[in-house]
């Protein structure tokens, strides 16, 4: 059961981590990267590896789309 909610979770990662970026990018503006990224840090300082994953992601987006600001 376990890998089948990963798998569901993996499945929708890409549109989510999208989702989460353009809402942090909306709320923060530039300073959306560091916002994202102190949540990677929390998460990775209380060993949460899954929720480290996710915004690292999250941050990996909103520099894409601060590249290429026609992804928004």
């Amino acid at each position: 059961m376990k890998e089948n909610n990963l798998l569901n979770t993996k499945m929708n990662s890409n549109n989510s981590t999208h989702q989460i970026a353009m809402d942090l990018i909306s709320q923060y503006g530039e300073d959306a990267e560091s916002i994202a990224m102190l949540r990677a840090a929390e998460y990775a300082a209380n060993l949460n590896t899954e929720e480290w994953i996710i915004w690292e992601a999250v941050i990996k987006e909103i520099q894409e789309i601060n590249i290429n600001p026609t992804l928004q």
